[in-house]
């Protein structure tokens, strides 16, 4: 599945493309931290947690948007290598941004 594909499944499940209210609607938590970026934001599964990283040059719902298509990469059950996840995750993140 194409991160273009999954966000318009999303967008029409939730009725919102807003970053922050899938978030909500998903019962995902944000949390915002400072590190040295060597990644801009982090998806926990494990606790269903988005953290954003505010030393990153990148702007927060965009980080938010992307960490999103890495959750629902997960929830659907979809394997994917690293790589092709990341791209997914970037699609998505785009794909929201697109339909604003």
């Amino acid at each position: 599945m194409s991160g273009e594909a999954l966000a318009h499944e999303i967008i029409e499940r939730f009725s919102t493309k807003d970053a922050v209210l899938l978030c909500q609607k998903a019962k995902i938590s944000i949390r915002f931290e400072r590190w040295n970026p060597s990644t801009i934001g982090e998806f926990d599964r494990k606790t269903n947690t988005i953290t954003v990283n505010l030393n990153a040059k990148v702007d927060q719902k965009r980080i938010i948007a992307h960490e999103l298509g890495h959750y629902f990469v997960h929830q659907k059950g979809i394997k994917l290598s690293r790589t092709e996840e990341e791209k997914v995750a970037e699609d998505f993140a785009k794909s929201l941004f697109n339909h604003q």
